[in-house]
């Protein structure tokens, strides 16, 4: 987190922009010179947040960016990040494809958890939140956690966030009719 510098935007600023005003209607088709960065997903469930940005770095080098936040004391707050290299930025941000080219409906790549108990040394359980990305064919067209439902924007990578719990947090991927098409264990 303390690097934040290095993005080339600040991810707090960025992502409560992402918060308050949702995703822009459309996207840039590609990163270059003038696009050096650009949201590509958001997801906003109960007090918990994430949301995920293509950038190129300063090599040229594609990244996707996913960060948590939650909500406390009346306001959203960053509190975790990870970010992912993607083979190229033509690539990151092109109108996804069919499962029969991507081989399944979801893929996951990879995820992330934070310890929402500030207080460590209170003697309740840890709390702990996930967050990850989903790589989504064409035929899915929203998902569905926790009794949300998110459309997926056009290039297909959906960031999630989620609470731990014993058994495991299961999306729906759902199509253009409402229907399931297939569901994606999501783990920490």
């Amino acid at each position: 987190m303390e690097r934040t510098h290095d993005f080339g935007y600040n991810p707090a600023v960025e992502s409560l922009r992402l918060i308050d005003h949702g995703l822009p209607r459309s996207l840039p088709g590609n990163l270059s010179g003038r696009f050096r960065f650009t949201p590509a997903s958001l997801y906003v469930g109960d007090r918990i947040a994430a949301t995920a940005f293509a950038r190129l770095d300063g090599f040229g080098l594609s990244w996707v960016d996913v960060w948590l936040l939650s909500f406390r004391r009346g306001r959203w707050a960053l509190r975790a990040g990870d970010s992912m290299s993607a083979a190229r930025s033509d690539d990151l941000l092109a109108h996804r494809q069919g499962v029969s080219v991507l081989k399944e409906h979801g893929l996951t790549d990879e995820n992330g958890r934070f310890d929402t108990n500030a207080g460590r040394w209170f003697p309740r359980p840890k709390r702990w939140v996930a967050y990850g990305l989903l790589r989504l064919s064409a035929e899915v067209e929203t998902v569905r956690l926790g009794g949300r439902e998110v459309p997926v924007p056009g290039h297909g990578l959906q960031a999630l966030a989620w609470r731990l719990q014993a058994g495991p947090v299961v999306a729906d991927l759902l199509d253009d009719m409402g229907e399931t098409v297939a569901a994606v264990s999501l783990t920490a």
